[in-house]
């Protein structure tokens, strides 16, 4: 998120003016790559939050520390009551660091799950978020960013050539510049003139001035696309401008979570619409097709009618009979083999009334079948053309859309944790409370997890809509569950886990006991992520 390193510059540029001179009160983390900061200068206290995860990569300020009150782990204590001297962005790498009289303490703000903090003394890392075991004693080294120069391979885009280029400018300002020269961002660069590509680059070295002097802060939009950024972008929208850039980026991690959220619940309040508007369709089209087809009725009284003309009416063992009607149109009739003709002509005449009473009743469905399908076309361009949340909970009745975990569904049965605004994790207490948690609570599609080979809860996962577990989320509920086993104490522990519908209780089993059709697993450290709700 705020990886990018012009934008670092401006992050370490306020962060100097938050942090020098300030004393490092506490550290923390109770979460794998996050720690919090809390800061003290005076009477005042600032808490900052530090998020190195592949999917975070950022540095906000929060009101308050939030602390639970189990599986928290103190860090960085030999810097706790220091001041800081000031706080750099590395010229070399995307790295903020905080600089204390002996140490130096390097948020390492790297993507693919290389994030991390360490904390070093005289060259040597002794101390460390994550991979303590590797990092620790280890020689603080910084990796040299040496990139091509910019427009010099063929075979690469105008775009490709500027984003990945020394010049560091990332995929939207290459094409802010490719849009500024008017150059399609895919044309080839050995298609550029000697004139063209000095164009390109003046282009892109001005636009690198504006970053590094721009004083706003931007919050952009594109359709649903979110964006931070240090200078107009061609294409998007300037929903917000700000002075201070970490409220910047609070304010856009918060919009886009948002944004995921509605479009998530949009997505599922659209897909149960367009199913119900496929069945309402193909029941019409059943329901008129069997109009179109409605000689049926006068077609078995005539069969009927026919049979009970022959003189042969006690008559068993056909399959069919061939009679003339009124017309000289010869009819072929099938008949009931076991069954005399006159049986067979009472069968038509019964065939007959009901034919004629399924047509009444469809004849007087249609009309509201047609209806509800016309209201739930209606909800769906409703649903399309929302903006908002509150939208997509006041279309009507039929959009049952997910609602954020605002309460304890179980009524305080079971041990409850809030993993996040969509998923909602529920422990339970002992070996009958387990029973009535994965017999009578959980749902079919809900996920059950259970510590492999240790007793402990039953565990149920509910919010998943996709076929897998998002794996933080996995990872998370997982943990959990080992916590809350026997195994608690071990370094890693197996946690099997599956939907509810292949769990069943065998009958006579002892309480708790359920067997598994299939199963999946994972390892995990045993450890409470967040705090009981």
């Amino acid at each position: 998120m705020i990886r990018h390193p012009y934008t670092l510059e401006h992050v370490a540029a306020a962060l100097n003016t938050r942090w020098k001179g300030a004393h490092l009160v506490e550290a923390w983390s109770q979460e794998k790559f996050i720690a919090t900061f809390v800061f003290a200068r005076g009477d005042e206290l600032r808490t900052f939050h530090v998020d190195v995860s592949p999917d975070g990569g950022t540095i906000v300020e929060r009101d308050h520390a939030r602390r639970a009150r189990t599986n928290t782990i103190d860090i960085f204590d030999d810097v706790i009551d220091d001041e800081v001297v000031m706080v750099t962005k590395h010229p070399d790498d995307r790295i903020i660091t905080i600089w204390f009289a002996d140490h130096h303490l390097h948020i390492e703000l790297f993507s693919s799950g290389k994030g991390n903090i360490v904390l070093v003394n005289q060259g040597i890392i002794c101390d460390a978020l994550r991979e303590r075991s590797t990092r620790v004693k280890s020689t603080f080294l910084v990796r040299t960013f040496v990139g091509k120069e910019p427009l010099t391979e063929s075979g690469q885009t105008c775009a490709q050539s500027m984003s990945n280029s020394s010049l560091r400018l990332g995929p939207h300002y290459a094409e802010e510049i490719c849009h500024r020269c008017n150059v399609v961002d895919t044309a080839l660069v050995e298609t550029f003139s000697d004139d063209q590509r000095l164009e390109i680059l003046n282009t892109a070295n001005s636009l690198i001035r504006e970053c590094v002097a721009s004083t706003t802060f931007l919050l952009l939009r594109r359709g649903e696309e979110i964006l931070f950024s240090l200078v107009e972008l061609h294409g998007w929208t300037v929903a917000d401008t700000f002075s201070d850039v970490l409220e910047t980026i609070r304010i856009t991690l918060s919009e886009r979570r948002r944004s995921k959220l509605f479009h998530d619940k949009q997505r599922v309040a659209l897909k149960l619409l367009e199913n119900d508007l496929k069945k309402l369709q193909r029941s019409i089209e059943g329901m008129t097709s069997d109009a179109a087809k409605e000689g049926r009725s006068d077609k078995y009284r005539l069969w009927a009618d026919l049979l009970l003309s022959q003189q042969e009416g006690f008559r068993t063992g056909l399959r069919t009979i061939t009679l003339e009607d009124i017309t000289g149109v010869n009819i072929t009739i099938p008949l009931n083999v076991n069954k005399s003709i006159i049986d067979n002509a009472n069968l038509y005449y019964d065939k007959a009334r009901s034919s004629a009473t399924a047509a009444r009743s469809r004849e007087d469905r249609l009309p509201t079948v047609r209806k509800r399908r016309d209201d739930v076309a209606l909800k769906i361009e409703t649903l399309r053309s929302a903006t908002v949340i509150f939208e997509l909970q006041n279309v009507g009745p039929s959009v049952n859309t997910p609602t954020l975990p605002n309460r304890d569904e179980s009524h305080g049965r079971f041990r409850v944790f809030f993993i996040d605004d969509d998923h909602t994790l529920y422990v339970g207490k002992n070996a009958a409370n387990n029973d009535e948690l994965t017999m009578r609570f959980a749902k079919q599609n809900d996920w059950w997890f259970h510590a492999r080979g240790a007793s402990g809860s039953h565990v149920v996962l509910r919010g998943v809509t996709s076929e897998k577990i998002p794996k933080p989320i996995l990872e998370k509920a997982a943990a959990i569950t080992a916590y809350y086993s026997q195994a608690r104490n071990a370094s890693y522990v197996s946690v099997v886990y599956t939907q509810r519908k292949y769990v069943r209780k065998p009958k006579g089993s002892n309480v708790g006991a359920v067997v598994l059709e299939r199963e999946q697993t994972v390892m995990v450290k045993p450890s409470l992520t967040i705090s009981e709700s």
